[in-house]
């Protein structure tokens, strides 16, 4: 199978999407150590001693708002290096002043914690007798076994798994081999600046909507998204490096070429279903909340639904509203 034009995006994807899957699913084999995770500051990062990234630009905030509503819209990277500094003065001080912030769903209360143990292998775990080997072929077969020896789980401990699961899996361990922590990750550190400030939580989605993108997707989709995955993680292992330095500098049009695209996804079936659907149902999630709610709302949600021509922000201006930013 060929590598697709920046079919590299799908591993970002996997950990941008589905990094929660990393606390519940089903363990392969022992963890690759995590780098140390810093605590979270309040403080504005000084964007000009950046660990790992350029000293300019930072990560874009976007508003709109009506007589009595303002809705901030800020796109997160779920899985990071402890040292990425992304914390903006714009951000911060919409933080300041909202009423409540909203995330993609509800993966880390102690509720959805246990929903997500119970769903993952309900949902990720191929019927009993069945194999995820026995859906590919040689070659294909031959991509997943090296890729799966890079970031060091047998074949063997992803046979159970259905192909999405798998997926996520390799994707979260090759991360956690370059020293990306869902720990360091925007919604994590989020959440706990919004709990110390007694701020409202809301989500967009259940953690089992999020689950069912992948898991509903047809099993032929699922193989190609194992399969270019498994290319990724051999052929450009770094690629998360490039995707988040163009995310931090604030670079939209870049972003969306990488993440934002039906190659990006390998097939249009996972790009419908991971961008396009849910993009659809978020924009009149928050056309509704403009005209039920007054106050300031920050939400935020992974960068590639901010980006390109099929993203939120896209959608919100062919409605007719005026959103300010990039």
């Amino acid at each position: 199978m060929a590598m697709k034009p920046f079919a590299a995006g799908l591993v970002f994807l996997a950990a941008l999407t589905l990094a929660a899957c990393n606390d519940a699913s089903v363990p392969v084999s022992e963890p690759a150590p995590e780098a140390p995770v810093s605590s979270p500051s309040t403080q504005t990062p000084d964007m000009s001693e950046r660990v790992d990234l350029p000293p300019y630009g930072e990560p874009p905030v976007w508003s709109l708002s009506d007589e009595d509503t303002t809705v901030y819209l800020f796109g997160t990277v779920h899985i990071l290096k402890p040292e990425t500094a992304w914390q903006t003065q714009a951000l911060l001080e919409a933080l300041e002043g909202a009423d409540a912030i909203y995330f993609e769903a509800d993966v880390a209360s102690e509720d959805a914690t246990a929903n997500m143990a119970r769903l993952v292998p309900q949902l990720g775990m191929m019927p009993s007798g069945e194999k995820l080997s026995d859906l590919l072929d040689a070659d294909e077969l031959k991509e997943v076994e090296e890729a799966a020896a890079l970031v060091g789980v047998p074949v063997a401990a992803l046979d159970p798994m259905k192909p999405w699961l798998a997926t996520v899996q390799m994707s979260v361990m090759a991360l956690q081999k370059q020293g990306y922590s869902p720990d360091s990750g925007v919604e994590t550190v989020l959440t706990d600046l919004a709990e110390a400030e007694g701020l409202e939580l809301r989500f967009l989605e259940s953690a089992e909507e999020q689950l069912r993108f992948f898991a509903d997707l047809p099993m032929e989709d699922q193989v190609e998204f194992l399969v270019v995955s498994a290319q990724q993680i051999e052929d450009d292992p770094t690629m998360l490096d490039e995707l988040v330095e163009e995310w931090a500098e604030g670079d939209v049009d870049d972003l969306a070429h990488l993440m934002a695209e039906p190659d990006v996804m390998g097939s249009e079936a996972v790009y419908d279903s991971l961008i396009v659907t849910r993009n659809a149902n978020w924009t009149g999630q928050i056309k509704d909340l403009m005209a039920a709610e007054a106050g300031s709302f920050v939400i935020a949600v992974g960068a590639a639904h901010l980006a390109g021509e099929d993203s939120v922000i896209a959608m919100l201006r062919a409605d007719g509203l005026e959103v300010e930013g990039p």
